[in-house]
């Protein structure tokens, strides 16, 4: 008997009850600026859905989610925000600068969707609008650029804005304003990203510059001149992330925190594991056997980022520090509970 679980309503669950718990978590801790960055963060990610599906027209969500905004699935929204606010969670395991902090979340989220997105393709959950054996098994090259960007611009926006007095009246209109803002820096980031790939074929095809539109013509995203260079602009920027996420990690391996965050690792890594077993459950395995090789590289690159800091330095232990500090209180006050029935 084949065994089919339906992904869209799996996926539109885990987003909503991972959104849940984090805000409630957030709500129970008191942490009222934690919960505005991730309410923010949810409609940062509606507004660079709607903004992307209805400027650039390239991508479009299969009709089969229960919950739809302007043609958008809200889980979709706040799926972006779970990933990128876990992605932040889990680089606050690391005792780096705070500047250094996004290039960790966005290297852990384009991980992520290497290993999703040319996997949710072929589960009809969202279409692109190039071939499937195009760019990244049917994604292109400037979403994977396109996700690094997300998540470093909000990461870093949202960051910098920590360091900022909060009751200020400046600080609380750009809290307000991150989600644009934020969507702003995107845009910036793929018109530069496409500017540079395209400018070779430009070059080649001087002509063309003689002739302005005030409407560019796309199609030319798909040139085989301009998609080499998307793949080496691509190939730079990842080899990049790499390195500062390396250097980071060598450089302050002795400072490591102590605040393993079980949400974060189980929102991340229940994401890793929804779209490696649709592989398996789809036959998606039989058609492209290397997104079974690519899902179990970027899961182990995961598992290995989340829990680094705990290989390093053993003692950093946070799960078990915390059960024996709970065991210890608990003996304490059973003793001073004897203490005072015996007097």
């Amino acid at each position: 008997m084949h065994f089919s679980p339906n992904y869209f309503y799996l996926l539109e669950a885990f987003a909503f009850l991972f959104f849940i718990i984090i805000t409630t978590r957030k709500i129970y801790q008191r942490n009222w600026s934690g919960l505005f960055e991730i309410v923010s963060c949810a409609v940062f990610g509606m507004i660079l859905e709607i903004g992307n599906t209805y400027l650039a027209h390239t991508y479009s969500y299969s009709p089969n989610f229960l919950i739809n905004l302007a043609h958008v699935p809200l889980a979709i929204g706040l799926g972006w925000s779970v990933i990128i606010y876990c992605t932040m969670l889990l680089s606050d395991q690391y005792n780096i600068p705070w500047t250094l902090r996004p290039f960790m979340d966005a290297l852990t989220a384009v991980m992520l969707d290497l290993a999703m997105d040319a996997v949710a393709i072929r589960l009809g959950i969202w279409h692109w609008n190039i071939p499937v054996d195009k760019d990244w098994y049917g994604v292109p090259f400037e979403n994977l650029v396109g996700w690094i960007l997300v998540v470093l611009v909000f990461s870093f926006l949202i960051r910098f804005l920590r360091t900022l007095n909060h009751e200020r009246l400046l600080t609380k209109i750009l809290m307000v304003l991150s989600p644009f803002l934020s969507y702003l820096g995107l845009l910036l980031g793929m018109a530069v990203f496409s500017l540079i790939a395209i400018l070779p074929y430009q070059i080649n095809n001087w002509t063309s510059l003689l002739h302005f539109q005030y409407s560019p013509d796309l199609s030319i995203m798909m040139n085989p001149q301009v998609e080499l260079w998307k793949l080496i602009i691509l190939t730079v920027i990842m080899t990049e992330l790499v390195h500062i996420v390396v250097w980071s990690v060598i450089r302050y391996r002795k400072n490591f925190l102590r605040n393993f965050d079980i949400v974060s690792f189980t929102a991340l890594t229940g994401i890793h594991i929804l779209f490696l077993t649709a592989i398996f459950t789809e036959g998606i395995y039989r058609e492209l056997p290397i997104l079974v090789v690519i899902s179990i590289i970027s899961l182990s690159a995961h598992l290995l980022i989340h829990l680094l800091p705990y290989i390093i330095n053993r003692k950093t232990i946070y799960i078990f520090e915390a059960v024996k500090e709970v065991t210890e209180n608990t003996e304490r006050r059973l003793d001073a509970v004897v203490n005072v029935a015996l007097k």
